[in-house]
């Protein structure tokens, strides 16, 4: 193993202990029949696992490969990686207790317009797309990267759909309003 795979797996591999901690430190039990709604983070985890099985799949049989420098591609992935990372806590950090991996809102929940939410509504969302463009980058695969990044894509846009929904019942206009301000998950474009 390269020095380069050492490294890409020692931060994969810390990426998914930092996620687990922030599932078990922020999972809300769902009391409620109609709260099973929410209930996504089990997609999310399962799509992600199968798009990075099919991901390495492609990566190995290298069908379509990427064409960028092998030193270069993994420098821009790491860039990129650390990047979104950044982000997702950065935005996790911003929400501090109202953040949670069950998508609800809480009794007194305040909508925060601090940090990157100034610019996004859903930044940690943006951060976890960045990173896992730059693992698939990083495969140096074209099917590699699209494997990876188009199912995590869809099942987070699904995620955003069904916490916006939540966050305009809870906040009505003022998330309207919030929302018709700030874009999804690019500033000034989507």
């Amino acid at each position: 193993m390269t020095f380069i795979q050492q490294l890409w797996l020692l931060l994969g591999a810390s990426w998914t202990i930092l996620e687990i901690i922030i599932v078990l430190k922020t999972r809300v039990a769902c009391v409620a029949v109609d709260q099973q709604k929410y209930r996504s983070e089990l997609l999310i985890w399962v799509v992600v696992i199968a798009a990075l099985g099919v991901a390495l799949v492609f990566k190995y049989l290298h069908f379509m490969a990427l064409p960028i420098d092998y030193v270069q591609r993994q420098y821009i992935a790491f860039v990129l990686l650390s990047f979104g990372l950044g982000l997702r806590f950065y935005a996790v950090l911003s929400l501090g207790r109202f953040f949670s991996t069950t998508a609800m809102t809480r009794h007194e929940h305040a909508l925060i317009e601090q940090g990157p939410y100034h610019f996004i509504r859903h930044p940690a969302y943006t951060g976890l797309l960045i990173s896992f463009f730059a693992a698939g980058l990083a495969m140096g695969d074209a099917l590699a990267l699209l494997s990876l990044f188009c199912p995590v894509a869809y099942v987070l846009k699904q995620r955003i759909h069904i916490e916006e929904q939540g966050l305009l019942e809870y906040f009505g206009p003022v998330y309207y309003d919030y929302s018709c301000r700030t874009k999804k998950l690019i500033p000034w474009l989507y």
